[in-house]
């Protein structure tokens, strides 16, 4: 007993809780049709993606496993990172490095600095994990790693550009292996109105952005986010990734609609 609570102890010093066993997402011995399937949605903090989500994975269960699952057994399993081979691991470490020489470069208290680095660090070894493990069905996620590595894999990218380095582009190629993206949008009036409320109603969370920056800073953070969404949409079709545009203004049940039949066309051309 004693073991067990110092484990806990330990684990919840590094923001990980054994309370419960996360279940084993292999043991799902019967392969479903989006088997090897990534589908993410990306766009800017505000837009209304989770509300979008939380409506829509109903609609999901049973043929796809989520974001928040893959998180929680590649956490309990250990370093995803060691599934890499050497070349998929000098992506990801650059990637990575990337992403802290971003964070570092942000105003704000260093301890949520290194909260945030935790967060993405964490979102990677699942997305790690679920690629080089055989799980049964495809990855639907809310928040992937197209979405909270947008400006690094296009910073990746455009130095692979800058370099002429041909051979490397199959790295990034097997990164977008079987996945698709859905681009959630809405005017920057309609983000920011949707993100005075979240302030509003819990201020100073961890995705409270006016309580970090003002007015202004948020919306030159939109911007560039929506300026991001158009160079990262061509990326992505020069590596053969399916992308299907939202405007979050349209009908709830339109655009479930939508996402489901994309899903739909995803698993049939990754059958295929």
């Amino acid at each position: 007993m004693q073991l067990t609570s110092l484990l806990n102890k330990l684990l919840l010093t590094n923001g990980i809780q054994l309370s419960k066993i996360p279940k084993d997402l292999a043991l799902d011995k019967r392969q479903h049709p989006s088997l090897g399937s990534i589908v993410e949605l990306v766009g800017p903090s505000g837009v209304g993606k989770s509300y979008f989500y939380n409506h829509l994975q109903p609609e999901l269960e049973g043929n796809w496993f989520f974001r928040k699952e893959v998180k929680k057994i590649s956490t309990y399993q250990g370093s995803s990172f060691s599934l890499l081979n050497d070349e998929d691991a000098a992506l990801v470490e650059n990637l990575l490095n990337k992403k802290y020489e971003n964070i570092r470069s942000v105003k704000g208290v260093l301890q949520r600095k290194v909260a945030l680095y935790d967060f993405f660090l964490k979102e990677m070894a699942a997305d790690v994990y679920f690629r080089h493990t055989k799980l049964a069905r495809g990855l639907f996620s809310e928040d992937g790693v197209t979405h909270n590595f947008s400006q690094e894999l296009l910073w990746y990218h455009e130095e692979l550009t800058k370099e002429g380095a041909k051979g490397k582009y199959n790295v990034l190629q097997r990164f977008f292996d079987n996945r698709a993206v859905i681009f959630f949008d809405a005017p920057t009036s309609y983000i920011i109105k949707n993100l005075k409320i979240r302030s509003s109603q819990n201020p100073g969370a961890g995705n409270d952005w006016f309580y970090y920056a003002g007015e202004k800073e948020v919306t030159e953070f939109i911007e560039r986010s929506k300026a991001n969404k158009a160079k990262m949409h061509s990326v992505l079709q020069k590596y053969g990734v399916d992308v299907l545009t939202l405007d979050a203004t349209e009908s709830l049940e339109t655009n479930k609609q939508k996402v489901l039949e994309f899903s739909a066309s995803v698993i049939s051309r990754n059958k295929g």
